[in-house]
């Protein structure tokens, strides 16, 4: 027992960083937990109650899903784009880009699919590569004119 106090003692960074880390993983897969049971339970009284076949629950949710990626690439992507067009980027050393339009910010590393797009004070982390050709096709040409000065 006193090698345990000995070694908590000595190594108690780790010790809080690994109880911490624990707290966090609890949380979250209590949380998941929770979106997915809500989610069967639906998908359970779809089937029994309302006597919907699985494969139409099932069909239901991909619907869901899709329609909700359809409103994106309908209403912000587009949108994006217009924005886009008159866009400012500045190279780093390190390797980052920035992007800047009238309302929005878009900071990540050359040959990375995620960044961060910062609007007034909230900021996402998404997949660059949904923004479409004229992301890549402005970041492009940004790189090639910063390199040939």
């Amino acid at each position: 027992m006193e090698q345990l106090i000995q070694l908590a003692t000595d190594y108690w960074p780790i010790v809080v960083g690994a109880i911490l880390l624990i707290i966090i993983l609890q949380l979250i897969v209590k949380s998941l937990f929770r979106i997915i049971s809500i989610f069967i339970v639906i998908g359970v009284v779809l089937v029994l109650v309302f006597e919907f076949s699985p494969e139409q629950v099932i069909n239901m949710g991909r619907s869901a899903v899709q329609t909700t990626q359809d409103a994106l690439e309908g209403t912000v992507v587009p949108l994006l784009d217009k924005e886009l067009k008159d866009a400012t980027i500045t190279f780093h050393e390190d390797g980052s880009y920035e992007m800047k339009t009238k309302s929005i910010r878009i900071t990540g590393k050359k040959g990375d699919t995620r960044a961060t797009v910062h609007y007034g004070d909230n900021s996402w982390d998404v997949d660059v590569s949904i923004l479409g050709q004229l992301f890549e096709e402005k970041l492009k040409k940004a790189e090639a004119s910063a390199q040939s000065l």
